[in-house]
């Protein structure tokens, strides 16, 4: 891991206290923001147990207060997805080298993005077969970059069951599928001291981004600021990618 100097250090504040906005408005976006910006100058591996350990303590902070919106039916279908694709993910990042693994975290981001940026929606309602499905492909991009969103996002964005539901639904889905990949991140021994630390470290500024995202929820036009969200991930996933290669 390189040496926090003062400028990286600022640097790393400055990214997780704005994906915590992004976080605590929406609902989802942290783990987009976070990997692609901490891949800049991290490896992978190093980073994306950082950032499952953010997660869970922003879904834990974040989950009683939206815990009644939550749609528990499609999680149960979502979770058994995932619990069978994160395993294969975890592989993955421990086994492809740092830069093909960021041209595929950036890649991925940059695809699932841009489809929720056009506004992406199925015909029909999903199936539970189908449900599953999206869970599956979020477990796998979860356990090889703490990344796994972009899938359940599509999913609920496209779904008729309401902003507050979708977004209380995602927090409560991040918890389970980021408790679960930290499991295997343990097993694969990429847990150490040092990701402890740098997870405490940065606890503040994103819990000061989550307050005051969470305060815009309620005041915002949330289509507009979800589109420029999804536009500043594309950009910062196009940066990713020119790096990687």
């Amino acid at each position: 891991m390189p040496e926090f100097t003062p400028l990286l250090s600022a640097y790393v504040f400055v990214a997780v206290f704005l994906a915590g906005i992004v976080r605590g408005a929406t609902g989802f976006g942290f783990s987009l923001i976070m990997i692609v910006l901490l891949t800049l100058f991290f490896p992978p591996a190093q980073v994306a147990p950082v950032i499952l350990f953010w997660e869970v303590l922003a879904s834990v902070g974040h989950l009683p207060f939206v815990y009644k919106q939550v749609h528990w039916k499609s999680l149960r279908w979502l979770a058994l997805g995932v619990a069978f694709g994160t395993p294969f993910g975890v592989y993955c990042l421990v086994s492809i080298p740092v830069d093909a693994m960021r041209l595929l975290i950036n890649g991925v981001v940059l695809i699932l993005t841009a489809l929720l940026y056009c506004g992406l929606r199925p015909k029909n309602a999903p199936s539970p077969t189908q449900i599953t499905g999206v869970g599956l492909l979020a477990g796998l991009i979860n356990g090889a970059s703490a990344n796994g969103g972009p899938p359940i996002i599509l999913f609920f964005l496209s779904s008729p069951l309401g902003a507050a539901v979708g977004r209380a639904s995602l927090i409560a889905f991040f918890l389970f599928t980021d408790v679960w990949a930290s499991l295997f991140y343990w097993q694969q021994g990429l847990i150490s001291r040092s990701t402890l630390i740098f997870t405490v470290v940065f606890l503040v500024p994103m819990f000061i981004g989550m307050w005051i995202g969470n305060r815009w929820f309620t005041t915002v036009d949330e289509a507009r600021f979800k589109k420029i969200v999804l536009a500043l991930l594309m950009v910062i996933s196009l940066v990713g990618l020119i790096k990687a290669l």
